[in-house]
């Protein structure tokens, strides 16, 4: 009884320690959950590292790219955490190299040793992009293995080496990651062709994004201060400042249309286009964007944007923008200018999971929400 009289009488003190007992419990399971994935794929790697090898068989030597500036500068620690300590376990000689600018990777394999037998990247999606791209241009790498790491922000292409991406925690992808390098099982992927009018052909791996809806994702981060609600303060400021989205000509397979809005990806045959007409006028642009937003909670907020559009597989597509702008890259920015998009199928031999791991049933609590209509959603799965 006089627990309750406490309470009511500093109720404002108690709410307080209430909220940072929930959070600091809901940090520290998480914790422990992800200590209990790393234990499991470890021993999945010391397993495979205990095979015997030929006494005159050589070690394999595996060079690794590290951006330590990707996920807002915790890129490192996160490589250091949870990456690092399998890659000593497994019996490969694994030289990490960092990269410290934006097309280092081009550079750096001028001076690989001649017996590397792969290459992984460890980053996010854009020093992904750079690295495919620096190696589909050197010849002596472009047979070689590679790995792909997911310690970035966007590890958009993970949907593609993995099943089941958006009911993953970040580090249960991570490991699933360097088991797959250690193991050694590869698969062919195809890889998007971007060739400029002018400059240099650059090399996609997961999309290639123009228009409104880009725009608009851009300025989501500016609403920082406004947690949940950013992405509707993005969206709202967006529609009522920008004039109307600005329009590009494409020739889809020799067909000559207008768009507002693309968005292609690579598939294993042909090209994936979601092609959106100009019809973003204020009000209609933010009314669909929150309707698509709530269609899909796990997905990344531009395949959330998609939904609902109808695909279409095209051969080849060329671009050419109406007006000043910047096209995107697997999320990197390039000068808006004509480019022709292609697709080069089995182009790239990719690491792959030889066999799903059989992890114990280790739940961790989904995310905050990104949006205030996701709440209700998000303490069900918190607490069911």
């Amino acid at each position: 009884m006089r627990l309750f009289k406490t309470i009511r009488t500093h109720w404002k003190k108690s709410l307080f320690f209430f909220g940072a007992s929930v959070a600091g419990s809901r940090y520290g399971y998480n914790r422990y959950c992800e200590s209990l994935l790393l234990r499991q794929y470890c021993q999945r790697i010391q397993h495979h590292s205990l095979s015997k090898i030929q006494s005159d068989q050589p070690i394999r030597q595996i060079i690794v790219f590290l951006n330590p500036s990707s996920a807002n500068g915790k890129g490192l620690k996160i490589f250091k955490k949870f990456a690092l300590p399998m890659l000593n376990m497994s019996g490969t000689n694994f030289v990490i190299v960092p990269t410290a600018y934006e097309g280092h990777v081009s550079s750096l394999l001028k001076y690989i040793p001649e017996r590397t037998e792969a290459l992984v990247v460890a980053g996010g999606d854009g020093m992904l992009q750079d690295a495919v791209t620096a190696i589909l241009r050197n010849e002596k790498c472009a047979n070689l293995p590679v790995g792909y790491i997911p310690i970035g922000t966007n590890n958009t292409f993970c949907s593609r080496l993995l099943e089941n991406v958006s009911q993953q925690s970040h580090v249960d992808l991570i490991c699933q990651a360097v088991v797959s390098i250690v193991e050694g099982c590869t698969k062919k992927m195809p890889v998007m062709q971007v060739t400029p009018a002018t400059g240099n052909t650059v090399y996609a791996t997961s999309y290639f994004t123009w228009g409104a809806i880009k725009d608009a994702i851009d300025v989501i981060p500016r609403f920082w201060w406004t947690g949940g609600l950013r992405t509707l303060c993005g969206m709202l400021r967006y529609t009522l400042q920008s004039g109307g989205p600005s329009n590009v000509t494409a020739s889809v397979d020799g067909n000559v249309t207008d768009l507002s809005n693309i968005t292609i990806t690579p598939s294993s045959t042909s090209l994936l286009k979601y092609a959106h007409p100009a019809i973003y006028e204020r009000g209609k642009f933010l009314e669909e964007v929150g309707l698509a937003v709530n269609q899909r909670k796990h997905a990344s907020l531009l395949d959330k944007l998609t939904i609902g559009r109808e695909a279409e597989t095209v051969d080849n597509i060329t671009i050419q923008p109406l007006t000043q702008s910047k096209f995107y890259v697997d999320g990197e920015p390039v000068d808006s200018r004509t480019v022709t998009i292609s697709l080069l199928p089995d182009s790239l031999n990719m690491f792959v999971p030889e066999t799903p791991l059989q992890t114990q049933d280790v739940k961790v609590i989904p995310d905050m929400p990104q949006s205030v209509t996701n709440v209700l959603l998000w303490l069900r799965n918190s607490f069911s």
